[in-house]
């Protein structure tokens, strides 16, 4: 009798542990952080002074709840002037193209919205895209946009991830970035405000090189694992235990923003380093 009670009391410990696990788990990857962030800048027109963009990175096909509805209502909470997707809203091994384009449909209703693209959406051959156009979002594909208030504006730019150069002109990724900045830059005036969609914080150096005021990336998935005094476990791009991985980052003139953003891929799940959305927010000095 006494043996039945341990090996009970053995059973019920290890179910416990395992609730417990899956339930930390869960919220792990499911609760999701809000970052407000504060950028201010002399070059930023008076008009555009506590502007709020919304960053989304990283989806990969993920749902939060039904109709995307836990994440839209953050996003809606943060009351966005402006909506910008850094890539990889889908993934390439489970698709997930149902929940992203419920996301956006939901998104252009009400804000506009712009994309660029991530690895991702290239190793799909880029197959989202018209999709996305046709729902009303714009995406940015090595050029820029004038957005426009009350009568100011500023530039933004977005560039492909660096696997489509690498891919279908057989550059390596540094000469590919160089040579898609300078397309998306060649219509900017180096007068204006200049906000930079990119899928990789890795190359932060050659968006310095270019001298770009403020640029919002993603990719790295906050390190993955999240461990004290670290940027993280592994990221792809930068393998393990680096350096780019989240939040703010100074080279030079240029300011870099990485979002750890929401979604999982090849490796399933986070740990301390929860799903995040960054609200960023313009300010004039």
């Amino acid at each position: 009798m006494r043996w039945l009670m341990r090996k009970r009391t053995r059973w019920l410990l290890s179910l416990g542990v395992l609730a417990l696990g899956s339930w930390f788990l869960y919220r792990e990857n499911n609760i999701i952080d809000v970052s407000q962030v504060t950028v201010t800048s002399s070059r930023l027109p008076e008009a555009f002074n506590e502007y709020r963009v919304v960053q989304v990175a990283d989806l990969h096909g993920k749902a939060f709840g039904n109709e995307q509805q836990r994440l839209l209502k953050k996003i809606n909470q943060a009351e966005p002037d402006l909506i910008v997707m850094t890539g990889d809203l889908i993934d390439s091994r489970r698709n997930g193209e149902e929940a992203a384009l419920t996301l956006m449909k939901a998104l252009v209703d009400r804000y506009p919205v712009y994309f660029v693209t991530g690895n991702h959406e290239v190793r799909l051959n880029l197959t989202i895209l018209p999709k996305l156009e046709q729902l009303g979002v714009t995406v940015l594909r090595n050029e820029s946009r004038v957005i426009e208030y009350q009568g100011q504006s500023f530039s933004l730019l977005g560039i492909d991830d660096p696997t489509t150069t690498r891919w279908h002109e057989g550059l390596s990724e540094p000469d590919g970035i160089r040579q898609s900045l300078d397309q998306a830059l060649q219509d900017v005036s180096p007068d204006a405000f200049q906000l930079l969609l990119a899928h990789r914080p890795e190359y932060k150096s050659l968006y310095a090189e270019r001298s770009v005021d403020l640029v919002l990336s993603g990719h790295a998935h906050g390190g993955q694992i999240r461990l004290p005094f670290t940027e993280g476990l592994y990221a792809p791009g930068q393998g393990f235990f680096p350096a780019v991985t989240a939040g703010r980052y100074q080279e030079q003139q240029t300011e870099l923003i990485v979002s750890r953003g929401l979604g999982n891929s090849l490796f399933p799940f986070r740990l301390f380093n929860h799903p995040e959305l960054v609200v960023l927010t313009l300010k004039r000095p």
